[in-house]
């Protein structure tokens, strides 16, 4: 019996081209963006990439009440963040979960402390920063959305094409 597999089956079953779970920690730690998913009312797909954060684990994004995706989310809190790695699109996750919309400027102040350090390489934005940024999102109507993570997919293209690679090597060589 040969165990070896043909050239169109690797690319086909790529379940073993994973990302280990501390790969996939690091980058949703590292990026700043995500392709973020919800549904109309009458169940039309919609994606945008959205600026987010983690805060105590949480992925965390803000809105206010007259986007689509609020509305959205409020009526069907399902939704799915795909978040790569921002030096390498071929480690890419998958977030499949449900919203978890909140009221709390507290979160916002944290939401927004976070991203500002993260846009200023590390460096911890002053008091004053923070309040200037603030002033931009404290609209009466903001929420803070948080992922609740029901399951993780994820693809490292790297490893793919490194197993290609050695096929084609092998294949060569007989």
């Amino acid at each position: 019996m040969n165990n070896e597999l043909e050239n169109w089956e690797m690319r086909r079953n790529i379940s073993s081209f994973v990302l280990s779970e501390e790969e996939v920690d690091a980058i949703i730690n590292r990026a700043s963006h995500a392709v973020v998913s919800w549904v109309t009312k009458s169940n039309q797909p919609v994606t945008a990439v959205m600026l987010y954060t983690v805060i105590d684990g949480i992925i965390t994004v803000t809105s206010t009440t007259n986007r689509a995706k609020y509305r959205a989310w409020k009526r069907n809190p399902s939704t799915s963040f795909c978040i790569w790695d921002p030096q390498n699109i071929g480690k890419q996750i998958t977030l499949r979960g449900t919203i978890n919309i909140l009221k709390d400027d507290e979160l916002l102040r944290k939401y927004t402390e976070s991203f500002l350090t993260r846009a200023m390489k590390g460096k911890q934005p002053s008091e004053e920063r923070i309040e200037k940024e603030l002033a931009t999102f404290l609209a009466p109507d903001r929420y803070m959305m948080q992922l609740n993570i029901e399951k993780t997919l994820s693809h490292n293209l790297d490893l793919l094409m490194q197993k290609e690679r050695e096929l084609r090597k092998k294949t060569d060589a007989s």
